[in-house]
């Protein structure tokens, strides 16, 4: 990258790279030294602590390509670290492409995520309307902040994601506000939404939605969040699907779909990111 690159270019790069934890992905392996040694699994050493790396690279090298291309549906939870978002760089750069287009075509309304987990997709989406100088749009974060429902969708059955089986899909907002609050962008153009999306999103005080992401893991969740926005979107908006590759997401997505004869055409963003063009 040369000296004249674009600052905006380099400001989201920075972004994402923070976000994705790619900075201080050494913080993370320590951190997972730590809790081995702390749970039998090695003996602690001062110098391993300080210096990782030889004797970490594995580590280092799993977490760096975790964080690429985003954290897989399903895998050991257990074994992530703290980055702020977890959906990879390709979801990332989906969003700036996203963005990027309905704001060169003039398409209007807000950005919304249902699911926002540490907020790093969020806090991006943020990133994007100060780094295009912004003002009219607002990013509406929407989660319980309390982890994912107890699976009551015959559909769920079987994805108990909820906070008693997954604390670490459970964020609190005072967390989420840090999150914002760390990279300079927690200010009145983000609102956040709290509880359950069956409960708050049909009485959201949104009109228009250009941006409309999807993170809801489950059928409710998923099903809840397009009963209750789809309608807002504005025509050339777009829908993302993070959770595609899970079953009950992709099911809910299908069925809203089908009911509503919706046939824009869905596109693959990686191995599970998906997304269409309200027509």
């Amino acid at each position: 990258m040369t000296s004249e690159a674009d600052p905006r270019a380099l400001y989201l790069d920075l972004l994402k790279r923070s976000l994705m934890n790619q900075t201080y992905l050494d913080l993370d392996v320590r951190v997972r030294y730590l809790r081995a040694c702390l749970g039998g699994a090695a003996e602690f050493d001062l110098t391993v602590l300080h210096s990782p790396s030889p004797r970490l690279d594995e580590d280092l090298g799993e977490l760096a390509n975790a964080y690429e291309i985003g954290w897989p549906p399903g895998h050991d939870l257990s074994r992530l670290g703290y980055p702020h978002t977890m959906i990879g760089k390709k979801r990332l750069d989906n969003l700036q492409a996203c963005f990027e287009r309905l704001h060169a075509e003039g398409v209007p309304g807000d950005l919304v995520e249902c699911g926002v987990w540490r907020g790093g997709a969020a806090v991006f989406l943020r990133g994007l309307l100060a780094a295009y100088g912004v003002r009219d749009r607002t990013v509406w974060a929407a989660d319980s902040f309390d982890g994912l429902p107890p699976p009551s969708h015959p559909a769920d059955q079987g994805f108990d994601l909820s906070k008693q089986t997954c604390p670490m899909l459970a964020v609190d907002l005072a967390t989420v506000r840090r999150v914002f609050t760390a990279y300079g962008l927690l200010d009145e153009q983000v609102r956040f939404v709290e509880g359950w999306f069956k409960d708050t999103l049909h009485g959201v005080p949104i009109d228009q939605i250009a941006l409309l992401r999807l993170d809801g893991d489950l059928y409710e969740s998923t099903a809840d969040a397009l009963h209750a926005l789809y309608d807002r979107v504005a025509s050339g908006g777009y829908v993302i699907v993070d959770d595609y590759a899970v079953p009950p997401c992709r099911s809910a997505v299908m069925d809203y779909r089908a009911a509503r004869g919706i046939t824009d055409t869905i596109e693959v963003i990686d191995f599970t990111g998906v997304f269409w063009r309200k027509s």
